[in-house]
């Protein structure tokens, strides 16, 4: 039987201006690909509920979306600081706790792996352009697509490396990102400027991508390597 995945959903108005569960279809459509089962695991205000709604989940994704309130790594929101959603950050966190005590495999992308980083007593960039030291690449590309806009380069060693060598071609549509790694994470990929676009957990399998993968899965299958073992961790 392939694994069941939970795949951690967002919230955003419909267009009868109504709260509703959201989350791209790239995400469903990877982890098919990779032969897992996905289900999204839908937002709620009851935390008693997440035990119950995660119960057969055997793996769990977080996806991209709005950004974190800072508030969580102890600083004041910044001018270039994007939409925050605190009922979402709180429901999101819960799901990462039990994900984490359950002991099953996570996959954090995007926001997700901010969140995930933050939890775990780490602190991000609030927009990388405003405070980061050196001149960046243009991290938030202005087109959402299927292609790639700049390398990273992987760490030899980590599991990262294992799967696509020294280096790879990845897209970009992040304003925030890593800056100090939580317990227990050890950075494994960073892009020509320094940015941090991956990370690892040193004991749980925890993985953490800062890029797009399941949007690179609709135009290839560069990133089959990724989603195919995290769906073999999680059978």
């Amino acid at each position: 039987m392939p694994p069941v995945i939970a795949i951690v959903a967002h919230t955003d108005l419909n267009r009868f201006n109504m709260p509703a569960v959201s989350l791209p279809t790239a995400y469903t459509w990877a982890i098919e690909q990779a032969g897992g089962v996905p289900y999204i695991l839908p937002f709620t205000e009851d935390k008693d509920m997440i035990p119950r709604m995660t119960a057969f989940a055997q793996g769990f994704v977080f996806p991209g979306g709005f950004d974190l309130d800072p508030a969580y790594f102890n600083e004041s929101p910044l001018p270039e600081l994007g939409r925050v959603d605190p009922e979402l950050d709180v429901y999101q966190l819960a799901v990462l706790e039990t994900a984490m005590r359950m002991g099953k495999p996570i996959l954090g992308i995007c926001r997700g792996a901010q969140v995930i980083n933050v939890a775990l007593g780490g602190t991000l960039f609030q927009d990388i352009g405003a405070q980061f030291e050196t001149p960046v690449l243009d991290h938030m590309q202005k087109k959402i697509h299927t292609g790639t806009d700049h390398p990273v380069d992987i760490e030899p060693g980590s599991q990262l490396f294992g799967k696509f060598g020294p280096r790879i071609m990845v897209n970009s549509r992040h304003h925030q990102a890593v800056k100090a790694p939580g317990e227990d994470l050890k950075i494994t990929a960073l892009s020509p400027d320094g940015v941090v676009e991956a990370l690892e957990h040193k004991r749980l399998p925890i993985d953490l991508i800062q890029w797009h993968p399941e949007l690179m899965m609709l135009g290839s299958r560069t990133m089959s390597p990724l989603f195919g073992a995290f769906i073999d961790s999680c059978g």
